[in-house]
């Protein structure tokens, strides 16, 4: 190995182990030194480098640099003139994999299945383990955005899928992402148990490789899980975590997640301040976002009832109508449904509104959203 490839291979492996620790900027820096020490003629490591550049920005929300790196990575991939390897074949389905994920982060269910119907003969033919389980988990984050967070049996079983076929992989970071969106789909399903259990077993594997972008993430919806599991300690523990290490990030979005789950285990303290404060500055900070979170109702239902508490039935109203503002997801039909009359009751002439709104944190209670 030459000097200069030796140069890029070691700017590569920084830039690797930055993107792993948060530090996003200085991870695409060292992946543009490293593209500048190889030849044109390397299509398929400058490829893999620009590929990686649009990882990180992804990372960071940064959704048009995200898909021109991509655009990119295979523009140049695509310049191999002679036979295609099996080093040319991985990047190949890396880059649409990844593509995926961007557009879910993005809501593009029906895009990613496009991605998916065209590539997967590639991927069940080509791909390496750890590739063809993370087909698998697109697939599922498919359904999962597809149905607002309200996922089928169909979605849990890709996800299951994707850990089978992912199986005994050394690439302990894209391991420890696919057990945690399994994860991920359980809590939504409202198996709590399950969920805690698997996102838990990531975070492990996340720690392992050093991966605090993948342990943000877990210790964010072990807040949420232990939360609408009512485990008051365990819940301010994981949000706790959580915000320290999601604000060493700047994940924007998972410390509003933290505010929002402590205004919760404020609430259920009869802490009404701190549950306002905590509510607010998560709902604030969600709001601020270039794309807002849909998740407004982990702050939204423990300010309004503590609003109500303490004899605030316009504020907790404010708080409900909230609810079903722009890119919220939706509540499930029945609670929905009791939400709205308890709006409508208050603009009437506010009449039977207080005990319409009990009504409504009741069902938001039974519904483990509150």
């Amino acid at each position: 190995m030459n000097t200069r490839r030796t140069g890029a291979h070691l700017h590569e492996g920084l830039g690797d182990v930055l993107t792993l620790t948060g530090d996003h900027v200085e991870a695409r820096e060292s992946y543009d030194r490293a593209r500048s020490a190889l030849p044109d003629a390397d299509v398929v490591a400058r490829s893999r480098l620009h590929r990686k550049t649009g990882f990180s920005h992804n990372l960071q929300r940064h959704y048009e640099e995200t898909g021109r790196a991509f655009d990119l990575a295979e523009e140049k991939l695509n310049e191999a003139t002679s036979a295609r390897t099996a080093e040319w074949w991985e990047e190949n389905v890396q880059i649409q994999l990844e593509r995926m994920h961007l557009f879910y982060w993005q809501g593009m269910a029906e895009e990613m299945r496009e991605i998916a119907s065209r590539f997967r003969s590639a991927v069940e033919e080509r791909g390496t383990p750890i590739q063809r389980g993370k087909f698998f988990q697109m697939l599922a984050l498919s359904h999962l955005t597809e149905s607002r967070y309200r996922p089928s049996e169909e979605c849990l079983g890709l996800a299951e899928l994707s850990i089978s076929e992912s199986e005994g992989s050394a690439n302990l970071s894209e391991a420890s992402h696919v057990r945690f969106t399994l994860g991920l789909i359980h809590l939504w399903r409202g198996n709590f148990v399950e969920a805690i259990e698997h996102a838990e077993t990531a975070l492990g594997l996340a720690e392992r490789v050093g991966d605090r972008v993948i342990q943000a993430r877990c210790l964010t919806y072990l807040a949420v899980a232990h939360r609408q599991a009512e485990q008051v300690e365990s819940a301010r523990s994981y949000a706790s975590r959580t915000l320290e290490l999601a604000s060493k990030l700047a994940m924007v979005e998972y410390v509003a997640m933290a505010h929002a789950n402590l205004a919760w285990v404020a609430w259920r303290e009869g802490d009404n301040a701190a549950t306002q404060r905590h509510g607010t500055k998560a709902v604030a900070l969600w709001h601020a976002m270039e794309d807002p979170y849909g998740f407004d109702w982990i702050a939204l239902w423990p300010m309004s009832a503590a609003a109500l508490a303490e004899g605030r039935p316009a504020e907790a109203v404010a708080h409900v109508r909230g609810l079903f503002g722009p890119n919220q997801h939706p509540l499930a039909a029945e609670l929905a449904a009791v939400t709205r009359e308890a709006i409508a009751a208050w603009e009437r002439d506010g009449v039977g509104a207080k005990s319409a709104l009990e009504r409504v944190l009741q069902a938001a209670h039974e519904a483990r959203q509150l």
